[in-house]
């Protein structure tokens, strides 16, 4: 099994991964009614692809503010600790199907970090 090392390893990812949450109904709803992700899918999912190029390879060119986008979301419809769990749990399976290596335990342990931080910056706030 191979490690991440491309954009098209990100995006194949990003495909998989949202095949997951979007038939989970503990958390498609956020896709579907809460944003309109669903309908400009692979725009997303290169907009992801930079964002984890960034964060894996040190790529540069994710300008956006993931922090206030999830705020935004979260003023909409609040996150819970369990979203996050189902999120994370779904990125972790995607990954593990069919990459192992450094860079795909990297992105685990990133995506966990950005996880906790957010419940942290968000989710404390709906308390």
């Amino acid at each position: 099994m191979n490690d991440i090392e491309t954009r098209e390893d990100l995006i194949h990812i990003m495909r998989k991964f949202y095949e997951k949450l979007l038939t989970d109904d503990s958390i498609n709803f956020y896709f579907t009614e809460i944003t309109d992700v669903h309908y400009h899918l692979e725009e997303h999912f290169e907009l992801l692809a930079t964002f984890w190029e960034q964060s894996l390879f040190m790529k540069g060119g994710y300008s956006n503010n993931m922090f206030q986008i999830h705020k935004d979301i979260n003023e909409k419809h609040h996150f819970t600790k369990e979203h996050f769990d189902t999120w994370l749990k779904h990125l972790y399976n995607t990954i593990d199907e069919d990459f192992q290596g450094k860079n795909a335990e990297q992105m685990k342990i990133n995506a966990l970090s950005m996880a906790t931080v957010m419940q942290i910056k968000i989710v404390q706030q709906n308390h």
